[in-house]
């Protein structure tokens, strides 16, 4: 595929790093497999930029996302981020000192990417704010580009009960601001630790699996799935189209606790 036809970019998600390194998760040291996610991404070539969708800490120390920024420079593309549930948001709009780049309107083709905060410090669900829904009418111009939507939580139902009370809570509001710009093609998040993609309207819904542990999909109830951490690959084509493909670590031993009922 010829360079020219779109611009590439990465989504990777919910690595749940701590200030310490090597510290484990439901069995799973969060910044190996991040490594060994972020080594493998490193064979993509032509890389315009990095989207990390949220929950890149699990404590939200400032150690955790030095550790992120440390082990992503070495796939040579800017890297973009957003909040999630488990990260200090604050960072997002007082980025000083902080070693990833500060929020911005993302141009690249004829796309527009716009990041977006959906985090609620102490919650586990989600909330888009009046200021944040401002924020996207007035970038989301019904011009040239097109649109790309970035947030943590999930905006329309994934199918597991236990993560769909903790999606967007003002999803409604969300989705009928979407329904009004044309320009908008594509809502990215993160949070599900699962692969998804649905259509609706005209508008593509696509999530990632995490960098560490995967959750089940369609389960009532909490629950590990055996599959391997990945990262997604996003050709934003100049016709508004996307092409995208998740890759994923093989014959990876993450160490799971699948008796472990949450975390």
């Amino acid at each position: 595929m010829s360079v020219h036809e779109g611009v590439k970019f990465l989504q990777i998600s919910d690595s749940h790093l701590f200030n310490n390194a090597g510290k484990q998760l439901l069995g799973v040291d969060t910044e190996a497999s991040l490594r060994a996610v972020v080594d493998l991404a490193c064979k993509e070539e032509n890389v315009t930029g990095i989207l990390a969708t949220g929950d890149l800490s699990q404590d939200g120390s400032m150690e955790s996302y030095q550790q992120f920024n440390d082990i992503v420079k070495s796939l040579g593309a800017p890297v973009y981020w957003i909040p999630g549930n488990h990260d200090n948001s604050d960072y997002f709009y007082h980025p000083e000192n902080f070693p990833l780049s500060s929020r911005s309107v993302i141009e690249a083709g004829n796309w527009r990417i716009l990041l977006l905060d959906s985090a609620i410090p102490g919650e586990e669900s989600g909330h888009l704010s009046t200021s944040e829904l401002e924020y996207i009418g007035k970038h989301a111009r019904d011009d040239e580009r097109h649109t790309l939507l970035v947030l943590h939580h999930q905006p329309i139902p994934c199918g597991s009960a236990w993560l769909d009370n903790m999606t967007l809570d003002n999803s409604d509001d969300f989705l009928q601001l979407i329904e009004r710009k044309a320009s908008i093609r594509a809502v990215l998040n993160g949070h599900i630790h699962q692969a998804r993609q649905q259509e609706i309207a005209g508008v593509s819904f696509i999530s990632t699996p995490s960098t560490c542990f995967q959750f089940t999909p369609d389960t009532e109830e909490f629950s590990l799935d055996t599959r391997m951490p990945g990262y997604r690959r996003l050709m934003l084509m100049t016709d508004g189209s996307i092409d995208t493909e998740v890759v994923r670590l093989k014959n990876y031993d993450l160490n799971l606790e699948p008796a472990v009922m949450g975390y």
